[in-house]
């Protein structure tokens, strides 16, 4: 299970390349991506403000649109045509395509937020099965049909544990977790994750991270936050020795 911030990473960091070196070898992979940044700058330019509430963007009738449109219009396009010109046959759906990502409403205050309730992994395991990867648009669809936008880093969590994924790896425009002296955490255990969350250490982008690793960890072997922007970024994500921080129980003595 992989997930990109938005577009950037894909071309960058080669992903396609190691998604493809993945497929070769026989690996069923699912990618998810977020796009806030691009939805930000798509409702700036429409002279549409956006409003955070604990870190999370209120979405009224309007958001949502913009959501749908920037999510499915412009970036899965171009994540899945970046990832076929590396010989990836990337296949781009969305939350509430064959009601793979079922939600409930996460708040009133935030309105037309999602927040995972269920996933159905049936579509997802006849494309891997055929050999395609899909690409995962951070949306959701409730019990009567109505839409939400979804936190992508959740969603990708969901996925990952509805799926049994060996990995999920977070590609993400920084280098990894950072200490409270600025230094990248290799090894990340639980204990120290939650300390560092208390202290406020793990602030910002990386708390949702972070917090679905610790969730995770009794389902995939392993959770990497990794650069997306760094050469071979997947491959270097995956690799215990390439960077980036693995959150992991920690080996025994």
């Amino acid at each position: 299970m992989v997930k990109i911030g938005g577009t950037a990473e894909v071309a960058a960091g080669g992903i396609g390349r190691g998604i493809r070196a993945l497929v070769d070898d026989g690996a069923r992979v699912v990618v998810a991506h977020g796009g806030g940044d691009e939805l930000t700058a798509w409702r700036r330019a429409q002279g549409r403000h956006t409003v955070w509430r604990e870190g999370l963007r209120v979405t009224d009738d309007q958001t949502r649109d913009d959501a749908v449109l920037v999510f499915r219009g412009l970036v899965a396009p171009a994540v899945v045509g970046d990832l076929q010109r590396a010989g990836v046959s990337a296949v781009g759906i969305s939350g509430p395509d064959g009601g793979v990502v079922r939600v409930r409403r996460a708040s009133k205050l935030l309105g037309w937020v999602g927040a995972v309730r269920q996933v159905d992994t049936r579509l997802l395991d006849d494309l891997t099965a055929a050999g395609h990867v899909p690409v995962v648009s951070p949306l959701g669809v409730d019990g009567r049909g109505r839409l939400y936008n979804v936190n992508g880093d959740d969603v990708a969590a969901a996925l990952a544990r509805a799926t049994r994924a060996r990995a999920l790896v977070f590609l993400t425009d920084v280098d990894g977790v950072r200490d409270a002296d600025g230094r990248v955490i290799a090894h990340l255990d639980p204990p120290q994750a939650r300390r560092l969350l208390r202290q406020g250490v793990i602030a910002g982008g990386m708390i949702p991270k972070v917090r679905a690793a610790l969730g995770l960890l009794d389902y995939v072997d392993a959770v990497c936050i990794a650069s997306g922007t760094r050469r071979r970024a997947l491959q270097r994500a995956l690799d215990p020795a390439g960077g980036g921080t693995r959150v992991a129980p920690a080996p025994p003595l």
